[in-house]
């Protein structure tokens, strides 16, 4: 085979203009083509944008593509005739519903520029809406929820919704929380209709002890998409084998490897909480920065000097991770965990800018907020050291132990040339007491927290003795004296 490639090749470069003569005098019509071709751009009209990563599919063949970033797509050697085109996306799940072109004409060379769009909004919201509900207000939020391990449909799980309404009189602003719940259908999915446009607002999903975290919900249209995941019901161990086969899949795929979404995961047994998180803690320029607190819940660690972490032994579902670091705005980012696979996630922060509490509308929704923590009503009954927003800006601290020095319980001290806050001794013996610390209704663990926060970020502060703290802040190994601090992120005043 290699000669005779050899004689064509010299062949041709000696007799060129012959062989070149004789090719055009034998040459024949080339043949048409017997396959149609689609090219278009995919629109996420939700968004107002391109529909990125979505799947088209040719009807009743295995013919597929995927829009780019620009949502652009191009399917082709399609067989003539009448053929449809079937969109699947992940913001087409979560609403819930499903898109297809009418039936397209094709013949054979044929070209058809098309364009793909999702529905608008509007015509969502009237889909999945009543007329009585769009009454109440025009906006819907839809989503879905499942189980983070096993992908099964969450049913039967209670979703919340909150915001704050400000009502405004010729004398007063007054402010008016609002909640709407609703319960996830078999298929997982669920619809709250009747909302106001524009709204912000905090989405959770609960079953039992088990919730995620509050995701904040903007809603710049007259439509919110949310997809929640939460802990299975039971540890993976307790799954029969075959669901356990399709939530640990072997490697390199195969047949075992594939998931069966019919699965439902019932009943509740003690929760596990085996999920990895990784990342890198960034500065808005993109340089490592060491030494930034990254927490979970109660779980936390501190970057490494390349800005890496690990946090081991967290819980499955939609979790909220923080990054704290003096000198930067905190950052909280909301991440997927699964115990199948580690997640990894990049923070960025940026540099602290104190904000004052100028606007009188802001300090009202502050001390709605404050209310709704509760730190409005154990305050009312007096059993411990209080501090409002208006007093934290008169102090005008430069540190956290500033602001805590003033409480009788505690007292200024100072170890290794630090200043910290300590237990003031009691007891007959002048025992000296230990000093927990909550920061946003979670327990800090590990110490340290003058060196994570910084004055200008709290909103308010409650100290207790030991003999005084609220259930909801008591730790069950020792009492402590113990300071819960709630930030301006918490309660959402920025």
């Amino acid at each position: 085979m290699i000669h005779l490639r050899r004689c064509a090749m010299i062949l041709v470069a000696a007799t060129g203009v012959a062989v070149v003569k004789s090719a055009n005098a034998q040459q024949t019509p080339a043949a048409t083509p017997a396959f149609a071709s689609i090219e278009g751009v995919a629109v996420d009209s939700l968004h107002r944008g391109f529909l990125r990563g979505a799947m088209l599919m040719v009807e009743g063949s295995n013919i597929s593509a995927a829009t780019d970033s620009l949502g652009r797509f191009r399917l082709d050697s399609i067989p003539p005739g009448a053929r449809r085109i079937d969109v699947m996306h992940p913001i087409l799940d979560t609403v819930g519903i499903s898109l297809e072109t009418q039936p397209l004409q094709l013949a054979a060379a044929q070209k058809v520029p098309l364009v793909i769009s999702i529905p608008s909004a509007e015509t969502i919201v009237k889909l999945k809406c009543s007329a009585a509900e769009r009454a109440v207000g025009p906006a819907a939020l839809l989503g879905f929820i499942q189980y983070s391990e096993s992908e099964a449909p969450a049913s039967g799980v209670t979703v919340a919704l909150e915001w704050i309404d400000y009502q405004i009189s010729r004398t007063s602003i007054e402010t008016v929380p609002r909640r709407r719940a609703a319960t996830v259908g078999a298929n997982g999915r669920f619809q709250i209709c009747g909302l106001p446009e524009h709204l912000e607002a905090t989405l959770t999903a609960s079953s039992g002890a088990d919730t995620t975290a509050a995701v904040n919900v903007q809603l710049g249209s007259l439509l919110g998409a949310m997809a929640l995941e939460l802990p299975d019901p039971q540890p993976i161990s307790a799954i029969p084998a075959a669901v356990a086969s399709n939530v640990n899949p072997p490697p390199g795929g195969g047949a075992s490897a594939t998931r069966d979404s019919s699965v439902k995961v019932t009943g509740v047994l003690s929760r596990v909480a085996n999920a990895v998180l990784t990342g890198r803690i960034l500065d808005r320029a993109g340089t490592p920065l060491p030494r930034a607190r990254v927490s979970v819940d109660s779980a936390y660690t501190v970057s490494g000097p390349d800005g890496r972490f690990v946090l081991r032994n967290l819980r499955s579902g939609t979790r909220a991770v923080v990054v704290r670091r003096l000198g930067y705005d905190p950052a909280e980012v909301v991440v997927a965990l699964r115990a199948r696979a580690p997640s990894d996630v990049t923070v960025k922060l940026s540099e602290f800018t104190p904000v004052l509490d100028t606007v009188v509308v802001r300090a009202v929704a502050l001390n709605r907020e404050l209310q709704r923590v509760g730190f409005a009503q154990r305050k009312a009954a007096g059993t411990g050291y209080y501090l409002t927003p208006q007093q934290i800006a008169d102090r005008n601290a430069s540190r956290i132990t500033d602001l805590l020095e003033g409480a009788p319980m505690l007292r200024r001290t100072y170890e290794g040339g630090r200043t910290v806050i300590s237990a003031r001794p009691h007891g007959v013996n002048l025992f000296q007491g230990c000093v927990s610390y909550f920061v946003d209704g979670i327990e800090w663990r590990g110490g340290g927290v003058e060196d994570f926060i910084w004055p200008a970020e709290v909103a308010a502060v409650e100290v207790y003795s030991s003999n005084f703290v609220p259930h909801q802040f008591a730790r069950t190994s020792q009492p402590c004296e113990t300071v819960v601090i709630w930030t301006k992120r918490k309660i959402r005043v920025r």
